[in-house]
């Protein structure tokens, strides 16, 4: 009983266990590097997919008889899981900044046509 209770507060402080921005890059390098560029871009094929049945199952759900906290946190999981693979493939393909910004202000100018108001 102790060893169990001394190996689940071990795990509680890993998950409390914060990672730094120099430390994520390390490990989704490491990653990358373990299994390789062509692997990863297939998980993250497998987690996109992943998101996507976690979406539609919360969109088809029933708020009367289905858990909606556990539908919403299993979308949050899958979330963070393509967040985790979106990250390593900009490793491997490049920043996007310019075009999320390109695009974002493609959106803001969507907006701003459809409602006729200024997006911030």
């Amino acid at each position: 009983f102790t060893l169990l209770s001394s190996m689940v507060n071990l795990k509680e402080k890993e998950m409390e266990e914060k990672i730094t921005p120099e430390e994520k890059r390390r490990i989704l390098s490491m990653a990358i590097a373990t299994y390789g560029a062509d692997m990863q871009i297939i998980v993250a094929i497998e987690e996109m997919s992943e998101l996507i049945k976690a979406i539609t199952k919360y969109i088809r759900a029933d708020i009367a008889s289905d858990d909606i906290s556990e539908i919403v946190a299993d979308a949050r999981e899958e979330m963070a899981d393509v967040r985790i693979m979106l990250d390593q493939l900009v490793i491997i393909f490049g920043d996007t900044t310019e075009e999320e910004n390109f695009k974002l202000k493609r959106l803001r100018q969507r907006i701003n046509d459809d409602t006729n108001e200024l997006a911030l």
